[in-house]
């Protein structure tokens, strides 16, 4: 009977550490004002097809903003379009949604994930930095600048 209030305890104590943990690690960066921040979108051939401030609130994602001022396309589980934007990977290397698309009633720019992808970048202050995470846990802040940009994956 020991032994298995012993083996109880562990466990009950192994989940909470691995709660924990996945918390950690789980960067939501989600923002805690409101705000804007500038979004710059360039196509396939180099031209900016839109360069505005958009509007946050407390508690948005990057992807929040850009969902609600754009038609986003997502990859599903298998990489293919997702035009709801439901499904996110949830992998210890990589949690979130993967953007493959973002349009409005003036331009339309889709990664065809195969040779092309879409380039999130952040101004620095000095230059436009690649951001290291996908478009669920960039973080922001209020004047921040953003540009997406379609890029060749072999270049």
């Amino acid at each position: 009977m020991k032994n298995l209030v012993i083996k109880i305890i562990v466990s009950v104590v192994f989940i909470i550490a691995v709660f924990f943990t996945i918390k950690l690690f789980a960067n939501e960066n989600l923002s805690l004002t409101a705000g804007t921040i500038q979004v710059t979108i360039v196509d396939d051939q180099g031209i900016i097809v839109f360069d505005d401030e958009l509007e946050f609130y407390k508690g948005d994602s990057f992807f929040d903003v850009l969902n609600r001022n754009f038609d986003l396309t997502c990859a599903n589980g298998s990489y293919q379009a997702d035009e709801d934007c439901t499904y996110e990977f949830q992998s210890f290397g990589f949690q979130g949604k993967v953007l493959l698309g973002i349009k409005n009633d003036d331009f339309e720019v889709m990664s065809n994930w195969t040779n092309t992808f879409l380039s999130i970048e952040k101004y620095d202050g000095t230059a436009y930095k690649l951001t290291t995470v996908g478009v669920s846990n960039i973080s922001f802040d209020n004047h921040d600048r953003f540009k997406i940009s379609l890029k060749n994956a072999w270049e």
